[in-house]
């Protein structure tokens, strides 16, 4: 079992997010406590409340993570698009982090903070930045106008989430539909359409 003396305050922080995620990525967050951390790295769960504050600062961090390695993913899957191509690689890219990353894209989404409290500025730029991605792509769309490719941004994610959520939990199939992918792609290109029409 792991001493104290073992690890600085970082060296811990930085182990115990690496553990809650390979936690959740194996069983679910459904199944995820605070208590399997602490006891996964030989620490007290008194730590971990230590060191992270909450169990939403334990949570957030773990969120974090997950947003990092879902930025890069698709921000590699975006380098790898000709331009026109863009926004469809970002949403197929996202669809396919969902399916390869499920428990741990379906945490991002399960854990609700307390509608008091307010998301900490370095979630919220994580946040921001696979946003940016997007509206990045939309401006050619919108005039270059950035207020309305942010606004056109939510919007689109949106989408494609409802579709990664409905193909992931079987929903699809119930009605027939067509593969994740070929809805998409379906819905980028209505969808450009569309903005090209209103702007």
């Amino acid at each position: 079992m792991a001493r104290r003396s073992d690890h600085t305050p970082e060296q811990l922080k930085t182990l115990m997010i690496k553990v809650g995620l390979k936690l959740i990525r194996k069983d679910g967050f459904r199944s995820f406590s605070a208590r399997k951390v602490a006891s996964e790295v030989g620490y007290t769960v008194g730590s971990v409340y230590h060191v992270f504050g909450s169990y939403d600062g334990l949570i957030l961090h773990i969120n974090v993570a997950i947003l990092d390695y879902m930025y890069e993913e698709v921000k590699s899957a975006l380098e790898g698009a000709r331009r026109k191509e863009g926004l469809l690689a970002l949403a197929e890219a996202y669809v396919d982090f969902a399916g390869a990353h499920y428990p741990a894209w379906l945490a991002l989404f399960e854990y609700r903070l307390d509608e008091t409290t307010e998301l900490p500025d370095w979630y919220q730029e994580r946040l921001q930045a696979l946003f940016l991605l997007i509206e990045d792509q939309l401006l050619p769309y919108v005039g270059n106008d950035r207020k309305k490719a942010r606004r056109e941004a939510k919007v689109l994610w949106a989408g494609i989430h409802g579709i990664a959520t409905l193909g992931l939990s079987g929903k699809l199939d119930v009605v027939g539909a067509d593969s994740m992918h070929l809805l998409v792609k379906s819905f980028i290109g209505n969808y450009i359409l569309g903005l090209r029409a209103a702007y």
